[in-house]
């Protein structure tokens, strides 16, 4: 008889040890994006071993080539101060896995989480044993997880954020009450298509038969494919405006459908204004499905409390530093606007690592005008652009003095130069790389 493929979880390091046996997609430089690699079926199948928790609850679905994450911590948020107890699955997490799944705005607890998967153990032993077809990859298995412990915890609502695409999603299993689409941009093209109009086929994937669509800003050729998907399937579409939530004169926010101005906590620029935005749109459908009404108190309370790790995230000290995942040529000038509506101090020294599968010219073209001096540098070993290849490029495409242009394969080394400089720092580029480097910037302001 065969010894037991896997042992009980106890503690953070037997978790990392564990979810080594899972095929991890997140950590490929590439893989086939198909329903033989990506399979619905098998997640559905993981789930009905476990009575599907993912029935208990009502579930918000969130797709988008980026602001999908704001957008659901804003949405926990604001359901919080409302009363309700919330549970969110986000991806990527910035500093630890655990963040990944979060119950009443923390992330879940490490006791927590082996007691969820020690709760799992013999039903992976037995699709273990039926083989790779029946066996769930990493983010299968974090899905699960997060399904199972908001049941557990009798949450009275799920926020899942999709993890690539949403046609193929772990996460599409969900019979959503809500769902919503951020925007589409071209990213992951080699898997989602290089064009606008593919790219939003599959993120219209997640839409279900007469399920409310809040949907974001997107182009022209996107919007017609979301909206002839949503019609197929009789789902309303609810169109968000960005001018609904807009900035005014002396840094407050104005909210379409609340009377008087807004402290705007930690939502700085555009891009975060845009997904707050669709999450007030998706509160108010939720509090009307039960007929409550939004409370400007209630909003006002929300972003009081709303905290965003590594988006447009402003650390004190000397030197000041803000830390940002953005990682697309949109999500970039994003970022560059909202340094310049907080004043975000000149010359600046920029930190950046890209993946090998992003748009780099375009990037790198945004980028300029960022900063005076940029330290390019790689945040994964195996996807990350080799960051003298970055520095080459950059200075082709821009022509600047070479003096400016730095490379470091150690992420920190890039951010130790960086502050050694004296100058105002941005860490941007990357999710994995602000995860990296946000403790070393929590460190200097202890």
């Amino acid at each position: 008889m065969s010894s037991r493929p896997f042992s009980p979880i106890h503690c953070d390091a037997d978790f990392e040890r564990f979810i080594g046996k899972f095929t991890s997609y997140e950590h490929m430089k590439d893989f086939r994006y198909s329903p033989d690699t990506m399979k619905l079926d098998r997640m559905a199948r993981f789930m009905r071993r476990l009575e599907d928790p993912q029935l208990a609850y009502p579930s918000v679905h969130v797709a988008g080539t980026k602001g999908k994450g704001s957008t659901c911590l804003m949405l926990e948020c604001l359901l919080a101060a409302s009363g309700r107890k919330v549970g969110t699955y986000l991806s990527p997490h910035v500093e630890h896995l655990r963040e990944r799944i979060r119950l009443q705005g923390a992330s879940i607890s490490e006791l927590g989480l082996c007691a969820c998967l020690n709760g799992m153990l013999e039903v992976l032993e037995d699709l273990h044993e039926l083989g790779e077809q029946h066996f769930p990859t990493f983010f299968e298995l974090m899905t699960g997880v997060a399904m199972v412990r908001f049941q557990k915890e009798a949450v009275d609502c799920g926020i899942f954020e999709v993890g690539l695409g949403g046609r193929l999603d772990a996460t599409n299993i969900l019979p959503s009450r809500w769902t919503a689409i951020t925007g589409i941009g071209l990213e992951h093209t080699q898997k989602l298509g290089n064009t606008l109009t593919q790219i939003a086929w599959e993120k219209a994937g997640i839409i279900k038969p007469e399920i409310p669509v809040v949907l974001g800003q997107v182009a022209d050729e996107a919007r017609v494919v979301i909206l002839e998907a949503a019609r197929c399937r009789r789902a309303p579409i609810l169109e968000v405006s960005p001018s609904s939530v807009q900035l005014e004169a002396g840094g407050r926010l104005k909210v379409e459908g609340f009377s008087g101005s807004f402290a705007p906590g930690v939502v700085r620029g555009p891009g975060l204004r845009n997904d707050l935005a669709l999450a007030v749109v998706l509160w108010r459908e939720i509090l009307r499905s039960s007929g409550e009404h939004a409370a400007r108190e209630t909003l006002q309370k929300a972003l009081d409390h709303l905290r965003l790790p590594a988006r447009v995230e402003v650390f004190g000290g000397t030197p000041s530093i803000v830390i940002d995942g953005a990682h697309t040529p949109e999500s970039i000038a994003s970022l560059r606007q909202a340094l310049e509506e907080i004043d975000f101090p000149r010359p600046r020294a920029l930190v950046l690592a890209m993946a090998s599968d992003k748009r780099m010219d375009a990037i790198l073209q945004e980028i300029q005008g960022l900063a005076e001096v940029v330290l390019f540098t790689r945040s994964d070993a195996v996807r990350s652009v080799d960051p003298r290849a970055l520095a080459e490029r950059c200075q082709q495409l821009e022509s600047r003095p070479a003096e400016s242009l730095k490379a470091f394969d150690d992420p920190s080394a890039a951010f130790h130069a960086a502050c050694e400089r004296g100058m105002p720092v941005v860490v941007t580029g990357s999710f994995y790389l602000a995860g990296k480097l946000r403790p070393l910037a929590e460190r200097r302001i202890i």
